[in-house]
């Protein structure tokens, strides 16, 4: 299998799977301020011009974060990224995954490129970003509230969505932000941060 990535993106996940689960990979970097992403070739493997892509066989391609998380885990079941299809905790799997990709993923987007967006108003682009961060604090308060004194998201262990959320976590630490509010998020990024697949994959990434 072959990732295609950038350092800093959420293609931080998939990699991050890759090394839970020993899978054999081929990790390339693409460069985006060298116009990797609109290159032909990697507009034939994503249209839209986005990491992560994963190449599973040769010239076939999945997209998507939450995807990708959820194959890599199936790959090997015994692992527990992924609980069984007729365990319930499935469900709940799918629940986060949508809920990371959807509610804290895309909020990102004006706090990492407010710049690019309302460019003649530097306070209407300042009210934009903190409106999204504020839309990010509650829902940390939700994460935080359901992960409760747990250590991993479902029931059932460490999974995919925990991967997925310690991605956007980073995000948000990376931006300055603070986990004060929410010391369970903050002790679940060194938990995650202690884990050797993660060590490895930002290793990797440089």
């Amino acid at each position: 299998m072959k990732l295609y990535a950038f350092t800093g993106a959420c293609s931080l996940g998939p990699h991050i799977a890759l090394h839970e689960l020993g899978l054999e990979h081929e990790l390339e970097l693409l460069k985006p301020k060298q116009g990797d992403l609109q290159s032909a070739e990697h507009l034939a493997r994503n249209p839209l011009g986005m990491v992560p892509v994963l190449e599973f066989e040769p010239g076939k391609y999945l997209t998507e974060c939450g995807a990708i998380l959820q194959f890599l885990a199936d790959r090997k079941p015994e692992s527990g990224l992924a609980p069984a299809p007729t365990d319930f905790e499935r469900y709940r799997l799918q629940e986060w995954l949508s809920f990371v990709a959807t509610e804290l993923h895309k909020s990102f987007y004006p706090l990492f490129f407010g710049s690019q967006i309302l460019k003649e108003d530097q306070a209407a682009r300042q009210q934009m970003v903190e409106f999204y961060a504020s839309r990010l604090e509650k829902r940390w308060q939700v994460v935080s509230d359901r992960l409760g004194d747990r250590e991993w998201l479902l029931e059932s262990g460490y999974s995919v969505a925990d991967i997925y959320l310690y991605v956007v976590l980073s995000w948000w630490l990376f931006l300055k932000r603070s986990l004060e509010t929410w010391p369970n998020l903050a002790s679940f990024v060194e938990r995650m941060r202690a884990r050797p697949a993660v060590a490895a994959a930002h290793r990797a990434e440089g």
